[in-house]
């Protein structure tokens, strides 16, 4: 009897283990009607994305000394290499840049288990092509200075080929001619005040990265991007997304996407190759942990890098 009830046991534990194997399929959730424009969101299994993955990456602290502000500030980012990640290999990736939201910090979201966890397992499943991650802070000092034009130059000048001179990236070359080469793979994105970091970077980044992802945050005012967007020499295509009637930056991105949809200099759609803009709207709260359900979305909707096979 002990006999069967442990073949029975073993059975059940073999068959949970195989339904751990493979997520759910994820949730489709529309909130089109109250955002206003055409929208979708994927509520994806947080049980099997949010757990360990047995193809974990590395999260990879990086301290530099910043020179451009008042006096010299000592920093540091952290760079999320996925799994097989070789240094001495010949495969390159794409890049995202990401900043965090106020009183938060590089940490915030890649320390996190479960978000580095849900990255790992959207790569093992191919969602995504592998890909690299950082997150820098905009901050200088102590506290919250922030100063959006000197942090462009650190941006563009320490941070940038800080990474990709250390790293496997699309560019070759960690300069100006490498990083405008490799623009079509490489995106920044932002949560709440970081979103509002990637809106004012939007206008002057356009020459080194093609897509801008900002998270609850509708910083951007039309006029202030606008200008940058119908060039066919360096198309740009923004993804932005919010939480639902809990998450406040809601209510401004609706309004901003209602006005961009209606603007006939942007093309509303998930399509980068014919669109410029698309709003996400989910049920989410205001916090930075839920960028990587964006993040899910936006590796989903295809809208970060082109597939490997039209490099």
């Amino acid at each position: 009897m002990r006999k069967k009830c442990f073949a029975l046991l073993l059975a059940l534990c073999c068959l949970l283990a195989c339904a751990a194997a493979e997520p759910a399929d994820a949730v489709l959730m529309d909130f089109s009607e109250l955002a206003g424009v055409p929208t979708h969101y994927l509520y994806y299994d947080r049980d099997y994305y949010d757990a360990p993955c047995e193809q974990a990456g590395e999260v990879i602290r990086v301290k530099y000394t910043t020179a451009m502000y008042d006096k010299e500030y000592k920093k540091f980012l952290n760079v999320y290499l996925p799994f097989g990640y070789d240094e001495n290999g010949t495969e390159r990736y794409p890049v995202l840049y990401f900043f965090h939201g106020r009183g938060c910090d590089p940490d915030t979201l890649i320390r996190n288990d479960a978000t580095k966890n849900a990255f790992d397992h959207m790569i093992a499943l191919g969602i995504t092509r592998p890909f690299i991650l950082v997150t820098a802070t905009y901050y200088f000092g102590r506290g919250t200075n922030y100063d959006p034009e000197l942090f462009l130059r650190e941006m563009r000048e320490e941070i940038m080929p800080l990474v990709e001179g250390s790293y496997r990236t699309y560019a070759e070359t960690a300069d100006d001619a490498g990083f405008r080469a490799s623009r079509d793979f490489r995106a920044i994105s932002g949560f709440s005040m970081g979103s509002g970091v990637t809106w004012t970077l939007l206008p002057n980044m356009t020459d080194y990265c093609r897509t801008f992802l900002p998270f609850s945050g509708a910083f951007g005012e039309l006029e202030s991007f606008a200008p940058v967007m119908g060039n066919p020499e360096l198309p740009v295509f923004i993804y932005m997304a919010s939480g639902g009637p809990e998450d406040g930056a809601s209510v401004g991105c609706g309004e901003l996407a209602r006005s961009v949809a209606a603007d006939p200099r942007f093309s509303y759609g998930t399509d980068p190759s014919v669109n410029s803009f698309y709003y996400v709207m989910s049920d989410n709260i205001h916090q930075d942990l839920t960028s990587r359900y964006y993040l899910y979305n936006a590796f989903v909707d295809g809208v970060l890098w082109p597939a490997a096979d039209a490099e």
